[in-house]
């Protein structure tokens, strides 16, 4: 893992290591992890066999980067089974959802801007 030799301020570079960054537990079959910074967020997903993401949108510009299973997304009316290497964008406003097929899925997601709901919570609230 890559440790900076000095505590990090908000804008310093800095290196990540996925294993890492805590997991959360989106709902049943979904779990994310996310590594942010002050205009783009990555989202690490791992998403169960045959779990559906329901359909939504938001203001955020979206890339999905599928790196393992299949995951079948729908967008704007229309359909597109993401194996590995796939990128899908979503752009902003789009109504989006989908599910994962024929196995697991793993697939990072980057969000611009920052998904002020994907941030930790402070302590106490």
């Amino acid at each position: 893992m890559a440790t900076p030799a000095t505590a990090p301020r908000p804008l310093d570079p800095a290196a990540y290591d996925w294993d890492a960054v805590p997991a959360e537990a989106v709902m049943d079959g979904v779990t994310r992890k996310v590594i942010s910074g002050e205009n783009v967020m990555l989202v690490l997903y791992r998403i169960k066999d045959g779990t559906v993401f329901p359909r939504h949108n938001h203001p955020h510009e979206q890339f999905a980067y599928v790196l393992e299973g299949t995951f079948r997304m729908e967008c704007d009316g229309a359909s597109f089974d993401l194996g590995p290497g796939s990128v899908m964008h979503v752009p902003s406003g789009a109504w989006h959802g989908g599910r994962a097929v024929g196995g697991d899925v793993v697939e990072v997601d980057v969000f611009s801007p920052i998904r002020e709901d994907y941030l930790p919570k402070p302590s106490g609230s």
